[in-house]
């Protein structure tokens, strides 16, 4: 009768056990990177009335006679299954994806974590903001070079750091320059030319008007206009009269024009034109002591412009300005410059007819020396452009200077690099978190705030990045919540309050059938 009793009582008290579990996990159905645990039974020592015997001699054997003496807990085990990723929108919040915890440390000790929820404190140092834990891992060196071969260390960012200036070596141009382009004679003022006859000067004003795109260099002068044209005829200093030939004879093809002469602006002569002029006898003109005139004429070539912007060694900016200036359908050739007395960059980009680079000759690389800074040398490149036809465009593909950058703010990735964000534009690697795998999760031991220690059957912690050896990925701005399910836990509620029910049910059994027999003497 007693039997029946304590197995009741140690019913009770291990479904108790059961309900604690399930309490602290619904409890838990919100808390970030919780693990849930389940409990399960195992009997407890059982009597023997009386042993098993083997078959002999004609009767067979008879199996053992045992009376169980209650049940105790089997198991307290975690589960470490996968939470849902819960985004917050805050950079230093962590989640990770897959196997593995963060490493913390307080003091001489190190604890684990699936609960990112990281800040940095005053002194730069990322902690785990529950409780100011230091978050471990690997600090980048001066050039953001990372050793995950040395040991982990607690990360800091550090405040106010600073990248120092670099003066631009290289600068790479791209784009395209149009291959139907080209250059235009520009309108000029008027030109004196001076002719002598006898003793007795004369000035005739020349004007230069274009008659549209630069095609040749073959113009006709007349003196009888005072203009300089731009034709397809070989330039030519007489007076050219078009005749006919009709019947024999020669006509002018435009019978009622006049010839006129004007010297100093004075009509001196004027020539009627018909039918009946004989070209032989028209006019003579003769001019001694004529001197020499070489006409000059401004002639805009197919030229364009691109700027860029590079850095001398105290990281002040510069802009380079490079002309590119049609010479041929296949060449043209570059001049990049900087304000300030610089030694110009020269050369000539050779195209091949499909519109791709042949060559580029480079006859002077440019150099300047800025006031106060060492001299700068950029070895230019244009090796991109291209010669299509269609509208010309340059720009800038890559410099390699930079100003004076300061720490301006830190972003996380997939594989835990902290990157620096710096005044300048540039980035560079401050650390990487450290994630720890187990051989045997399930052995290690809750430390509370959410964090875990080894245990003898955990394993060691084998401490690397994410996204290797098994180890899961980060996502940054994110947090992993509870591995709770409700819908289970109540479903254990149910079963562990029906088994407790029951377990009292044996004791108040038990209770009446000692009743009954104290009742037997009355």
């Amino acid at each position: 009768m007693m039997r029946s009793l304590f197995a009741g009582v140690s019913g009770l008290r291990n479904h108790q056990t059961r309900m604690d579990v399930i309490g602290n996990n619904i409890a838990n159905v919100n808390t970030v990177g919780f693990k849930s645990s389940q409990v399960t039974f195992q009997d407890a020592l059982s009597q023997t009335l009386r042993g098993a015997s083997a078959a002999a001699k004609g009767r067979g054997g008879t199996n053992p006679h045992q009376v169980g003496l209650g049940m105790t807990i089997g198991s307290v085990s975690i589960n470490h299954t996968q939470g849902s990723t819960q985004p917050t929108g805050k950079p230093t919040d962590l989640a990770l994806e897959g196997d593995g915890f963060f490493v913390l440390r307080d003091g001489a000790r190190q604890y684990y974590t699936r609960a990112g929820t990281f800040s940095m404190d005053e002194q730069g140092n990322l902690v785990n903001e529950p409780n100011g834990m230091l978050v471990v891992g690997w600090n980048a060196d001066a050039k953001g070079n990372i050793d995950i071969n040395k040991p982990v260390d607690a990360l800091k960012i550090p405040i106010g750091d600073m990248i120092q200036p670099n003066a631009t070596s290289q600068l790479q141009i791209g784009g395209n320059l149009d291959a139907n382009v080209n250059g235009q004679f520009r309108l000029g003022g008027t030109s004196k030319i001076t002719l002598k006859d006898t003793d007795t000067e004369y000035e005739l004003n020349v004007t230069v008007k274009p008659t549209g795109e630069f095609n040749k260099f073959e113009m006709e002068i007349s003196v009888i206009t005072g203009e300089l044209t731009i034709g397809d005829n070989p330039s030519t200093n007489s007076v050219s009269i078009s005749f006919t030939v009709e019947d024999g004879e020669l006509k002018p093809s435009n019978p009622s024009e006049e010839i006129k002469f004007y010297v100093d602006g004075i009509n001196i002569a004027t020539i009627g034109l018909n039918n009946a002029t004989d070209g032989k006898d028209l006019f003579d003109i003769t001019v001694t002591d004529m001197e020499v005139f070489q006409p000059t004429m401004d002639y805009a070539a197919p030229q364009v412009t691109q700027q860029s912007q590079v850095f001398d060694s105290n990281g002040n900016s510069h802009i380079v300005t490079t002309v590119f200036t049609k010479i041929s359908d296949t060449e043209w050739k570059y001049e990049a410059n900087v304000p300030g007395g610089a030694n110009p960059g020269r050369g000539t980009l050779v195209f091949t007819n499909g519109g791709t680079i042949s060559s580029v000759a480079v006859d002077d690389a440019l150099t300047f020396t800025p006031p106060g800074a060492d001299p700068v040398t950029i070895a230019l490149d244009y090796s991109a452009m291209t010669k299509y036809a269609g509208e010309s465009d340059a720009y800038l593909l890559y410099q390699d200077g930079y100003p004076t950058g300061v720490l301006e703010g830190f972003s996380i990735d997939g594989q835990g690099i902290l990157t620096g964000e710096y005044s300048n534009g540039l980035t560079k690697a401050l650390g990487q978190v450290a994630v720890a795998r187990f051989t045997n999760p399930a052995g290690l031991l809750k430390a509370g705030e959410n964090a875990f220690a080894e245990s003898n059957n955990s394993g060691k912690a084998d401490i690397k990045v994410a996204g290797i050896g098994g180890r899961g990925s980060i996502t940054p701005g994110a947090l992993e919540m509870s591995n709770v399910d409700l819908s289970q836990e109540f479903t254990e509620m149910i079963i562990t309050q029906r088994g407790f029910q029951a377990n009292s049910r044996v004791i108040t059994a038990s209770d009446e059938m000692l009743q009954e027999l104290v009742n037997l003497k009355r």
